[in-house]
């Protein structure tokens, strides 16, 4: 029937004043309702172009629509709603649409409703009033505690720093000197209980650092020793001494041999 009277062209006949009649109804069903309607795919290749064939008050067949909805176009795959309201040239909608199937469950069309939004709007409006007044209200009581709080926070901050400036000068650390802050169970005694186990760890290893460069020094010495020993030793003159000597050696130990 449907698709006899969009091909059809005649509005208000018959088939128009059936389909007419039941979106009427559907409209009416429910106050918050603007319309319901019609549409097929058009034939002129812009896949987001429909063409209006029945609406429930206005003789709309015929008229082209480019929709603004990827739901709309979606609908003739199955129902659907649209996921955020919509404004177009018939005002701010929320939208719902079904496909409408022939004999051998083709989709030969789909129906809209348009549910009018303004109420969404206002209801959006007053919600957002009112998480501006609550975030005011709560910004205001945080900034208090956080007035309130900020000397023994800072002070507990101060002292962390003061230790990690101590290490960064390479004083010994003392162990026991954030027990205090570490015993809490807040931020600030997490930070200070990392920070002291930390600031042990690197101390220890700074001090194992300092005894193995001692050890290197003087592993450096003696090589150093051993080089200059070399250094002599291969040189002319102690190979010339050391012949000289062991030609004289040589010479004593034949005139004892005579005597």
């Amino acid at each position: 029937q449907h698709t006899r009277l969009f091909e059809s062209g005649e509005s208000y006949d018959v088939d128009y004043q059936e389909i007419s009649e039941i979106l009427e109804l559907v409209r009416d069903s429910n106050p918050r309702l603007i319309t319901a309607y019609t549409a097929v795919k058009s034939s002129s290749g812009d896949p987001n172009e429909l063409i209006f064939v029945v609406e429930a008050e206005e003789d709309v067949l015929g008229e082209p629509y480019t929709s603004t909805s990827p739901e709309m176009i979606q609908a003739f795959d199955g129902p659907i709603a649209d996921a955020s309201l919509r404004t177009d040239e018939y005002g701010t909608t929320l939208s719902g649409y079904a496909p409408i199937m022939d004999e051998a469950g083709n989709t030969v069309a789909i129906v809209g409703v348009d549910m009018d939004a303004s109420d969404i709007l206002t209801m959006q409006r007053s919600v957002r009033t009112v998480s501006i007044v609550v975030f005011l209200i709560t910004f205001a009581g945080v900034f208090a505690a956080a007035t309130v709080t900020s000397g023994a926070i800072t002070k507990s901050l101060t002292r962390i720093t003061d230790a990690a400036r101590d290490l960064e000068n390479d004083q010994p650390y003392n162990p026991t000197l954030l027990d205090d802050l570490a015993a809490g169970k807040d931020e600030i005694g997490i930070l200070a209980h990392v920070f002291d186990e930390m600031a042990e760890k690197v101390y220890k290893r700074q001090e194992k650092l300092k005894q193995e460069v001692a050890a290197l020094r003087i592993e450096i010495d003696q090589a150093k020793r051993e080089k200059q020993v070399s250094d002599i030793v291969e040189t002319d003159f102690f190979k010339d001494l050391k012949a000289k000597s062991t030609a004289m050696r040589k010479s004593n130990a034949e005139e004892e041999k005579k005597k």
